[in-house]
């Protein structure tokens, strides 16, 4: 299935300079550009260095190459350059001692590269304008099931759907739950190739520590504290202390692996995977090891089926803080929780309560009403599947048809 991404298409083809479009592998970076952004010339670089002009299927030396891109820049022309990384230094010094002419639109999905790239002492800080190309947005998922009425099954489709590999899969029929445990079934081995080449051959010997983290983070681990701990159990690092995973942390949300929610009222953050087949593949091997052995329809079911409550509830409190134009962020006190809080200025404006089990009992209302009740807010919301039927004058009830029209 093919989701339109208006956003992302704007800010790659409505750049004036110099462009680097970035992002984990997977994430529909070069379908954008070949597909929506007008160009004269469009080089891929295979991993031996060679390069294939994909604009008139012709595999090119080195200096072909460069006589070409310098020739059309100069003329003012668009030229394309995925996996641009491999080429190395000289090509980077190229780029640096060049004239910006014209408009040159480069494609990486190697961190390492983008760490350098966008730092204070890279030679070429601010050369480019940065495009980071995230997983699907919610908002553009949604507006791609116009045609679905069951408000449970669109919530959980647009969900998975955000996964551009579950997106590609996606021939129109079946459910959610059992997509998502089909993609898992057959990507046991993918999966963790979807970070490909996010690590440079000189990270080989640190990239155990981000798969640490995202294994913790997917398992349940989401303080930073936490993830050390986690992280020097195992013998990743060498000592129990949150401020040697930081920059590993950032380099994650930077990515857009990772995102970093604020816990109200307090100096800490708790950490999120974004994509919901990663998250729920590491949290599968976490808990099960299914990387280790044959995973079964029936248990892959059963994990989705854990999971998915909770993929549901950071997509609702995240794309609801957008909605309203709020800060996100999670709220926990003593013997309640709060699902989501929204905040105006550090103050929370509006708490959020999900409820994702296949009925909502009134005994689930009133535990809502009681954990938002604590707190003084402008907008109390419960989300549910389908809010048909159920009844407070002490919440506001919301469920996905509120979210399918953008604003």
């Amino acid at each position: 299935m093919i989701i339109y991404r208006p956003d992302e298409i704007r800010s790659v083809s409505g750049a004036r300079k110099w462009t680097l479009v970035y992002g984990r592998r997977k994430t529909g970076k070069t379908f954008i550009v070949e597909n929506y952004v007008k160009y004269d010339l469009y080089f891929f670089v295979n991993r031996d260095t060679t390069i294939l002009s994909k604009t008139d299927n012709r595999l090119l030396s080195y200096e072909v190459f460069v006589e070409l891109l310098t020739a059309k820049l100069a003329a003012g022309g668009t030229v394309v350059v995925d996996e641009f990384h491999r080429l190395g230094g000289r090509f980077f010094d190229l780029l640096h001692s060049m004239k910006k002419n014209g408009k040159l639109i480069v494609l990486t999905s190697t961190l390492f590269l983008v760490s350098r790239l966008i730092s204070a002492n890279s030679p070429l800080l601010g050369l480019f304008h940065e495009v980071r190309i995230p997983i699907i947005s919610l908002n553009d998922c949604l507006a791609s099931l116009k045609h679905l009425d069951n408000k449970k099954e669109l919530m959980e489709l647009a969900v998975v759907l955000r996964e551009p590999l579950v997106a590609e899969q996606f021939g129109g029929e079946g459910t959610a739950r059992r997509l998502l445990a089909e993609v898992l079934i057959g990507s046991v081995k993918t999966v963790p190739a979807l970070i490909g080449e996010i690590f440079t051959e000189e990270e080989r010997s640190i990239s155990a520590i981000y798969e640490g983290i995202m294994r913790s983070v997917a398992s349940g681990k989401v303080v930073s504290g936490e993830i050390s701990s986690s992280l020097f159990s195992k013998g990743l690092i060498g000592k129990d202390d949150p401020s040697v995973i930081q920059q590993h942390m950032d380099n994650l949300i930077r990515l857009g692996i990772l995102s970093r929610v604020p816990v109200y009222g307090k100096k800490k953050f708790v950490y999120k995977m974004q994509s919901p087949l990663m998250r729920l593949f590491y949290y599968a091997d976490e808990r099960y090891g299914i990387s280790e052995r044959k995973l079964g329809k029936g248990e892959a079911g059963r994990i989705v089926d854990e999971i998915m409550p909770r993929i549901v509830e950071d997509n609702v409190r995240e794309l609801l803080a957008e909605r309203l134009g709020l800060g996100e962020a999670v709220a926990e006190s003593g013997d309640f929780e709060i699902d989501g809080l929204l905040l105006r200025f550090k103050e929370p404006a509006a708490g959020v309560e999900v409820k994702w089990g296949k009925r909502v009992g009134e005994d689930d209302i009133r535990k809502a009403e009681a954990n938002l009740g604590r707190l003084k807010l402008e907008r109390r919301i419960l989300f549910v599947p389908d809010k048909k039927m159920l009844k407070t004058d002490a919440l506001e009830v919301m469920d996905p048809s509120d979210l399918r029209a953008k604003p």
